[in-house]
């Protein structure tokens, strides 16, 4: 009935208002089409990319960073490559010729190593919680020391645990090399021609062993001392010398690349809120509606702006078919490819219808040198020509349909150029023809492997518990031991032919179950059934209010 009514007065005249109000709307005009502009621009930047699969453009800090990145490479092949200096440690007399006993001794010390590397796992894991930084670090301090540990061993087995201890502490910075490539490459064609360098910088590795071989002329000429009761510390010494410069230029320089949550800064809102609240003098009580809205809506936003990382668990990546698949064909791959490096030096010396190469010992260490050049060359300018042509997928089906005929084709042209009287010369130089095509073929697999499991990460906040689930395969290349010891136990019953031929139908054999392997393989996961759902972080908006789901 009685109604209470409050007016308010404005000082400000209409005229005026009218004024401002106009104002304002032009204002809040041009603000919405400068925003529709930028959203236009950057939608259409995003599908250029996504459409083109350009890269982005490079500054000289992320250039610098990926050649730190690189580094780290080159250091593990440093490390990998010293097993040489080792074997003349253990078998003074050794030159280029490889019987059976020096073949098996390299066998378990590359077994060794590839053992510990197996231990990719754990750092993975590490990486993505800890940091790449940290873990490559890491990883670098602990090969430097093996480096130097290596001086002072004198036996067999003395040497085969320190190769295994450096395989455990150099699988930290391969494991964390790998998922910084992975963070600091935007793109596929930048990936692929990133991924396709790693067998250059593998190359570098040879530098090790050089400088290594001139330390030990220099420490031959003072038999007294350190270095005469050890003769392998002055070639350790510079493999500890590289990889410590590189490790204190990796402290200086190198940059985090894993994506670290922003913590969202709660002083500027909370001094916001003690204004409002003082202008307003008054506060909504805890149980009212409003209340409730607002506190929704902040809870909405914290998680907004500190999106949680979506981790994924070794054990979910072990149940993942894809995953499996995967790790499946990279380990019949390093299974036979590890196996053939490591019988290379046995049979590249031995005659072609005996099943060898029929490679002269003078010009076996030459050969080898100039064949990983070429093929790592060739690999660079390959691999992302034909994967931009054909496809990551396909390419590495058809290539790895091709190693059962390398392993079967080489031997039996060889035993059939001696049988028809042709010269020893002829059968060695198409052997290394076949060497060569061999060699670059299985380094553009090793490199199109890389690039499925970079591809199979879902988020950078996984990719290196990714990553480390499928270096369990370099426990297939410690298998190689197990080959190299059958071949060992049988040159004493049976002649050379019969053990070189054996060896080349294992290695058909596991080529074959690879290629088969290849064909079940995706190019990457799936969410639902290689994934749980659960275990990511969706970030996109919705339209709870809408009758479709579609979203905006």
């Amino acid at each position: 009935m009685f109604g209470f009514h409050k007016r308010n007065r404005s000082l400000i005249p209409v005229k005026s208002m009218d004024a401002l109000e106009s104002s304002e709307k032009e204002t809040l005009l041009l603000q919405e089409e400068e925003v529709m502009s930028e959203l236009e621009e950057d939608n259409s930047s995003e599908t250029d990319v996504e459409d083109s699969h350009n890269p982005r453009p490079s500054t000289p800090a992320s250039r610098r960073n990926l050649a730190l990145i690189y580094l780290l490479f080159l250091a593990e092949a440093i490390m990998s490559s010293s097993l040489s200096t080792q074997i003349m440690v253990l078998v003074p007399s050794a030159t280029g010729c490889v019987d059976t006993n020096i073949s098996f001794l390299r066998s378990v010390l590359q077994g060794a190593y590839f053992l510990g590397s197996a231990a990719g796992v754990f750092w993975g894991f590490v990486a993505d919680r800890w940091g790449r930084r940290k873990t490559a670090l890491l990883g670098l301090g602990g090969m430097g020391a093996c480096c130097v540990c290596m001086g002072f061993a004198t036996g067999l087995m003395a040497f085969t645990g320190l190769r295994f201890v450096a395989g455990l502490v150099s699988s930290a910075v391969t494991v964390a090399g790998l998922a910084m490539l992975a963070d600091a490459t935007h793109g596929s064609a930048e990936r692929v021609g990133a991924v396709a360098r790693l067998p250059v910088v593998a190359l570098g590795g040879s530098v090790g062993p050089m400088a290594a071989q001139v330390m030990r002329f220099v420490g031959e000429e003072g038999t007294g001392g350190v270095f005469g009761r050890f003769p392998g510390l002055s070639s350790q010494v510079a493999c500890a010398g590289f990889v410590i410069i590189i490790g204190v230029a990796e402290a200086l320089m190198l940059r985090e690349t894993l994506p670290q949550p922003i913590a969202k800064s709660t002083e500027g809102e909370e001094h916001r809120d003690c204004e409002k609240a003082t202008f307003l003098g008054q506060s909504l009580p805890n149980d009212s509606l409003d209340s409730l809205n607002i506190s929704i809506i902040e809870a909405l936003n914290d998680d907004a702006a500190v999106p949680r990382p979506s981790y994924l668990s070794i054990s979910q990546l072990l149940t993942a078919p894809s995953v499996l698949i995967l790790l499946a064909s990279y380990s019949v791959l390093s299974l036979h490819s590890s196996t053939f490096e490591i019988l290379l030096p046995h049979l590249a010396h031995t005659a072609s219808h005996q099943g060898g190469l029929g490679i002269p010992c003078a010009w076996l260490t030459t050969v080898v040198t100039v064949v990983k050049i070429i093929a790592a060359i060739r690999i660079l300018h390959f691999v992302p020509l034909v994967v931009s042509k054909i496809g990551l997928l396909p390419v590495y089906r058809r290539i790895s349909a091709v190693f059962p005929i390398f392993y079967v084709v080489i031997p039996l042209i060889g035993v059939a150029a001696s049988a028809a009287g042709g010269s020893p010369m002829i059968s060695a130089a198409f052997n290394t023809i076949a060497m060569l095509a061999k060699t670059t073929i299985a380094g553009a697999a090793q490199v199109l492997v890389l690039l499925l499991v970079l591809n199979a990460a879902p988020d950078a906040s996984s990719t290196g518990t990714v990553i480390g689930v499928v270096s369990i395969s370099e426990l297939f290349k410690a298998l190689a031991v197990g080959v190299s010891g059958v071949s060992f136990y049988l040159s004493n019953d049976y002649s050379m032919a019969v053990v070189n031929g054996s060896l080349w139908a294992a290695l058909a054999f596991i080529a074959i179950l690879g290629a088969g392997v290849t064909w079940k393989l995706r190019e990457s996961p799936r969410v639902g059934t290689d994934i749980p759902e659960e275990c990511l972080v969706w970030q996109d908006m919705f339209d709870a209010s809408s009758d479709d789901e579609s979203g905006f």
